[in-house]
């Protein structure tokens, strides 16, 4: 036969078990957010750093094979043949940078133009007159300060 007491007590014993386990639970949830939030902070720059190796590495081997296929193929001397892969890589990176600018570039910044645009038109016919007149006299006395500090 059970007694109420002992099952009291071995009820106290449970609920001391699933306290420290919530607490355990707890730190564990705790110290994943804060490697979580250092994974985030830390993770761009070694993804970005490890991309801009993996790139410079290829361009290197890349200008390095065509330096030498100049220079045993066509026979140019040395200084030649990497004046020409320089200026080939120039080029082709300007090339590059016009049809990125033009087929896609262009058009996002257009776009993020044009609503900065709308949204500023819409904070400014949302403002009262008199918070109106208060945004222009503090940008005006922004703007005569820092030319007054420019010429001075």
């Amino acid at each position: 036969m059970i007694y109420p007491i002992e099952l009291r007590g071995s009820q106290a014993m449970i609920n001391e078990i699933v306290k420290n386990r919530i607490k355990i639970v707890s730190i564990f949830k705790w110290l994943l957010g804060l490697s979580a939030l250092g994974f985030v902070i830390h993770f761009p720059d070694v993804i970005g750093h490890s991309i801009v190796w993996v790139v410079h590495t290829f361009y290197e081997a890349t200008s390095f094979v065509l330096e030498h296929f100049l220079v045993h193929n066509f026979g140019f001397d040395k200084d030649l043949a990497q004046l020409i892969v320089f200026y080939f890589s120039v080029v082709v990176g300007l090339g590059t940078t016009v049809l990125f600018w033009r087929y896609w570039l262009k058009g996002y910044l257009l776009y993020k133009f044009y609503a900065l645009q709308h949204q500023v038109i819409y904070y400014w016919h949302s403002k009262r007159t008199v918070e109106k007149i208060k945004l222009i006299l503090i940008y005006s006395a922004l703007m005569i300060s820092t030319f007054i500090l420019l010429i001075s």
